[in-house]
């Protein structure tokens, strides 16, 4: 699998899986091993959790949360690949 697709003008980033997102959409990408003990990010985690707004894609190695717009709803990811990893591929692309 490619790690970026471009597809006109938009172009995506593979984020676990046989998950990609356009690059455009992303509005933060977090290590939730500095985040996940943070009041902000349980409050978020949550509310998102309660309106079914997090997809979880992990396979129970929860490494990053990747804050997303979608048809003008924010929305999650929680992905096992590295923050680090994701955003060096958003990078990429600029």
């Amino acid at each position: 699998m490619e790690l970026l697709k471009k597809d006109s003008d938009c172009m995506y980033v593979h984020l676990g899986k046989d998950v990609v997102i356009n690059a455009n959409n992303i509005l933060g990408i977090f290590n939730l091993e500095f985040i996940q003990n943070t009041s902000e990010y349980r409050i978020m985690y949550e509310s998102m959790l309660k309106n079914d707004k997090i997809i979880d894609i992990s396979d129970d190695c929860k490494k990053t949360f990747i804050l997303f717009k979608e048809k003008k709803e924010i929305k999650a990811y929680i992905s096992n690949i590295s923050a680090t990893t994701i955003a060096k591929r958003k990078n990429f692309l600029y």
